[in-house]
């Protein structure tokens, strides 16, 4: 940003004139008398006024200083919210909010379900209550589905599902082709779905066949993210080697700013390396209910029993918001 210059007013080129040499010379009308006069009292009221609003403003300042309070910490509740915001911006995240509601719900009513807990509670509603919350957030989830058709398409033009750009290349396509190419698939298929149970009188198709159909390139996405966070964790390996021996020299140098630096890249790649260790966790406990469902009977004859499909789903569901939550506070 620069600083404009301000050009003469008429004032101080009258200014610049009067110290010509030939205004110098008293005329008829003046004496040097009174030009003394003049410059003598303009000196001593500036003399005597600048250090009287100098202390006036250095008074006011301290006065303002010690009556000036610092603003109060950020309450428990302040940061809960400020923390809240940042979770629930995205759909992404939102939908691991559901997740969360739809499988503890699942397990609450499992649970429920025993004739002991029911005599406990004294309630017998108990589990059929969450049981038919359980549905309906299923069925919630299928509706933010309809955001992941574009989120696919930008993923697939851009690359972005890459997350950063790698040393090896097979990370960018299998990301690219195998991730991003079967979700476009997945997604369409997904929606037909969701129609084909809430509208059964208007999309007449057969809803479980094309979920079972959509699963199958789910499968897909889950082999390329368990591949892609393998390749990544065998690269930031490699990195946190090379950037402890950068580390370990700097400190042989005593170069105490390449310390700092050599610090924070290895307390990035740390926090990289958690990333993907906690993603191929979840590609392990996805893939067997992926597999369930992307068979032609799963609904009417499944090959894994609910408690052990839900109970992995469960423990994604929980492995995913942790994930999440580590992202956000570092």
């Amino acid at each position: 940003m620069t600083v404009r210059q301000r050009n003469p007013s008429k004032n101080d080129r009258e200014e610049e004139e009067d110290l010509s040499p030939s205004k110098l010379v008293p005329s008829a009308n003046s004496s040097w008398d009174k030009c003394i006069d003049d410059e003598e009292s303009s000196s001593h009221e500036n003399g005597t006024q600048q250090p009287l609003v100098e202390a006036f403003i250095s008074t006011t300042q301290q006065e303002h200083q010690k009556t000036a309070t610092p603003p109060p910490p950020p309450s428990a509740l302040d940061n809960f919210l400020s923390f809240y915001s940042t979770f629930s911006y995205g759909t992404f995240t939102a939908d691991q909010g559901l997740k969360i509601l739809q499988w503890s719900s699942w397990a609450i009513a499992y649970l429920t379900a025993s004739s002991s807990l029911n005599s406990r509670f004294k309630n017998k509603h108990i589990s059929p209550s969450f049981r038919h919350i359980y549905n309906d957030l299923s069925m919630a989830r299928y509706a933010l589905r309809f955001y992941g058709f574009f989120q696919s398409l930008e993923g697939y033009r851009s690359g972005s599902w890459a997350g950063g750009t790698w040393e090896n290349p097979l990370i960018a396509k299998i990301a690219k082709y195998l991730m991003c190419g079967s979700m476009l698939i997945y997604y369409p298929l997904e929606h037909v779905a969701y129609a084909g149970w809430q509208m059964p009188k208007v999309v007449r198709v057969d809803a479980n066949r094309f979920s079972a159909v959509s699963c199958r390139y789910w499968c897909a996405y889950i082999v390329g993210d368990f591949l892609v966070s393998c390749l990544k964790w065998r690269e930031l390996k490699k990195k946190l080697t090379e950037a402890g021996q950068r580390l370990l020299w700097k400190k042989k140098e005593d170069d105490k700013d390449g310390i700092i630096t050599a610090l924070e890249e290895q307390k990035t790649i740390i926090k990289n390396l958690r990333h993907v260790k906690i993603q191929v966790i979840r590609c392990l406990l996805f893939i067997l209910p992926a597999i369930n469902w992307s068979l032609p009977n799963w609904a009417t004859d499944p090959w894994l029993s609910e408690p052990v499909v839900n109970g992995l789903m469960l423990g994604e569901a929980y492995t995913c918001v942790y994930q999440s939550i580590r992202n956000i506070c570092g």
